[in-house]
């Protein structure tokens, strides 16, 4: 999917991974953007998912942390491949237009 620039309808280069909540300016009209709230809050699960992946895996020594582990692993690739897969550019502040 191509991401337009909602002032100008520019195209945009833009990745959100690691970047969520970052605000940044289109390359054309130079005006102020930021990333969807999806788009964000896929982001910050999938940090705490990895999260409780890495502290499953190396803390854990029950024998279900192994199983969370993984689980956490899988949803953790799910949720930032769909924050990459459904990323959106909104206006900032979001403005109505």
């Amino acid at each position: 999917m191509r991401l337009r620039c909602p002032h100008c309808n520019g195209p945009l280069k833009a990745n959100p991974l690691g970047k969520w909540f970052a605000r940044f300016q289109c390359g054309h009209c130079k005006r102020a953007l930021q990333w969807s709230p999806l788009t964000n809050w896929l982001g910050v699960a999938g940090s705490a998912l990895f999260f409780v992946a890495a502290y499953a895996a190396v803390m854990g020594r029950a024998p279900w942390t192994e199983a969370l582990a993984i689980a956490a692993g899988v949803l953790w690739l799910l949720s930032l491949a769909l924050s990459y897969g459904l990323r959106r550019i909104i206006k900032f502040p979001a403005e109505k237009s």
